[in-house]
């Protein structure tokens, strides 16, 4: 099975860039085959559709590395 990290980010986060790169370089370490994609979240309807709780959101396989309790989406 191939690991599938998605990263997640608001237009202009200030910590996108940065975890979009840690990401990559953690991956290339660990996990060389997996699967890395990108999104810019730019409404209210994306980040419901894809859990986004606030930017950056980094998943894998679908879930949260840092979950919190359960609740709202947004574009913070």
């Amino acid at each position: 099975m191939t690991l599938r990290i998605h990263v997640l980010v608001s237009p202009g986060c200030a910590h996108g860039q940065k975890t979009i790169a840690l990401v990559r370089e953690v991956a290339a370490t660990l996990a060389a085959g997996a699967r890395i994609e990108t999104s810019e979240i730019r409404s209210i309807e994306e980040a419901e559709l894809l859990g986004f709780r606030g930017s950056p959101t980094v998943l894998v396989n679908g879930v949260d590395v840092e979950p919190g309790p359960p609740g709202g989406v947004g574009l913070g």
